[in-house]
């Protein structure tokens, strides 16, 4: 009920009262006037006073938050800003006088505190009529964001991948106008991880520099095994003698096109940094090697065929055979130990936001979906401890904050082939090799998509245990459950659901998501 309506209501009731010629109900109803009135009167005054504190409170969290979002760097601009803002704010609150306001900025946090005039019913009751708040916020501190982006093949369809460009440009836009405000010399840093089936962490040219693990050269990083060490201990490799994948590469006239195989189970779903000491914990370059049929003829089931194949053995033993390739010195087009390597290379963190907007509109759709390959170089691309040149800052770093954005339009895919191998070669090999735990040549699609997701969830769980924010956006995908990646997200206000057109605004709201400020009073 409103206060004037209870004020009209207890006036009537007074003034009826001292009409009343019944004698007893005259001189009682005039001894409680004296009392009831003010203590009705308080009551609706106490009630103004609570009402006006709250509208002040939040007129004073919006001023602040105002004032925290701009880009002043002193306490002299913060407060100006501050004052403008609220005074804007209290002009909607009817008969409030501002009495005092302060705003100033403390390293990276702005103090606000104001007093206002509020008018009075029972002054006397409530006492002065002024009424205080006060409000905290800090700004937002150093960001790293891995921008981890689905360009497998089904991004053709539908426009997607247009929109996607743009949706992801538009966030990387807002990111940088946002860290503007910051006094920190790299209060942003970013990085990109375009995936499929696989990643590419590193394109070379040319194998020129590069001789033998030992005697490498700087074109192939050291965190690389050509050996495959981990897969031959494990009896699970391509060859059937422990060969030097990069050597190999050299000797056919082909480049290594920088990507790789997924880390040996646990390794595939931890940041742990790669030790040549422990072999499953290096990362092997990615080699498809040549499948059943004659050069540039490959039999039915199969898809990279670019040697002569053995005359006797098992398709198995005829894959694995390394004397095929000695003296074949190039490749016929469209096949070679690169195939499946086409997508855009990985950009490590940045300040340089061009390049990384660069690289989204350099993105191509090819490929199966390996969401924890991807997922995984997103950590990577941000931890500490992580492979590529551009580490992330150490967890523990004061004032910041670290973001993975991951988007997928499918759902994790490692399809069963009609061939002697159980699949196509890809991130993870062949099924023969066993690179997903308890599945072979004969497992089904659905159980390896089910161990994929496993895997997926579990990858979830150790990234955000590390205190990363995860957002997460599904997008035209009508088939299989949409919580593995609600799950997945920090949050279920950080999962999208979206279709095509719908990407544009699930990264807008993402990247006011991540430059919002933490009010805290």
């Amino acid at each position: 009920m409103a206060i004037g309506n209870v004020t009209r209501k207890l006036r009537d009731r007074l003034l009826r009262g001292a009409r009343d010629d019944r004698g007893a109900t005259a001189v009682v109803f005039a001894l409680s006037i004296a009392v009831l009135a003010p203590m009705a009167l308080g009551v609706f005054d106490v009630y103004t006073a609570t009402e006006q504190r709250g509208k002040l409170q939040d007129a004073l969290d919006a001023a602040t938050l105002y004032a925290a979002r701009s880009t002043a760097q002193t306490s002299a601009d913060v407060d100006a800003i501050g004052d403008k803002a609220l005074a804007a704010n209290l002009s909607m609150m009817q008969g409030v006088v501002l009495k005092s306001s302060n705003f100033t900025l403390s390293g990276s946090t702005v103090l606000a505190s104001a007093s206002v005039q509020m008018p009075s019913f029972a002054p006397v009751v409530s006492g002065s009529g002024v009424v205080s708040a006060s409000s905290e916020v800090k700004r937002a501190g150093k960001i790293e964001v891995a921008l981890v982006l689905d360009n497998t093949g089904s991004m053709s369809q539908n426009n997607k991948l247009p929109n996607l460009k743009a949706a992801a440009n538009s966030l990387i836009d807002k990111l940088v106008l946002a860290s503007q405000r910051s006094a920190d010399p790299t209060p942003l840093r970013i990085s990109l991880v375009p995936f499929s089936s696989t990643v590419r962490v590193q394109g070379t040219t040319a194998l020129t520099n590069y001789v033998s693990p030992t005697q490498r050269g700087t074109a192939i990083p050291g965190w690389i095994d050509p050996m495959a060490t981990s897969r031959w201990n494990a009896s699970a490799d391509i060859f059937s003698a422990q060969t030097d994948r990069l050597a190999l590469m050299k000797s056919l006239g082909q480049p290594w096109n920088g990507c790789v195989e997924t880390r040996a189970e646990p390794y595939d779903i931890q940041d742990t940094a790669p030790d040549s000491a422990t072999p499953d914990s290096m990362f092997i370059p990615f080699f498809a090697p040549d499948e059943k049929g004659g050069r540039n003829n490959p039999s039915s089931g199969y898809s990279n065929s670019y040697t002569a194949d053995p005359s006797s053995g098992t398709d198995l033993t005829k894959l694995k055979a390394v004397s095929k390739y000695v003296g074949v010195t190039s490749v016929p087009s469209g096949t070679g130990p690169n195939v499946g390597c086409a997508m855009q290379t990985i950009v490590p963190l940045t300040t340089a936001s061009a390049s990384v907007k660069a690289a989204i509109n350099g993105m191509t759709a090819v490929g199966e979906t390996n969401i924890p390959m991807g997922l995984l170089w997103g950590w990577l691309s941000i931890s500490p401890t992580g492979p590529l040149n551009a580490k992330g800052a150490p967890y523990q770093t004061a004032d910041l904050r670290k973001v993975i954005v991951l988007m997928t339009d499918g759902q994790n895919t490692f399809q069963n082939r009609s061939n002697s191998y159980g699949s196509y070669y890809d991130g993870l090999g062949y099924a023969f090799q066993k690179l997903l735990s308890g599945l072979g040549v004969s497992s089904s699609d659905a159980d390896r998509t089910t161990a994929m997701d496993n895997r997926l969830s579990a990858l979830c769980t150790n990234i955000k245990a590390k205190n990363i924010t995860v957002y997460t956006v599904r997008v035209d995908v009508t088939t299989g459950s949409s919580s593995l990646l609600q799950n997945c997200a920090s949050s279920p206000d950080k999962f999208f659901n979206v279709q095509s057109a719908g990407m544009s605004v699930a990264f807008d709201s993402i990247a006011d998501s991540i430059q919002n400020l933490r009010l805290s009073k």
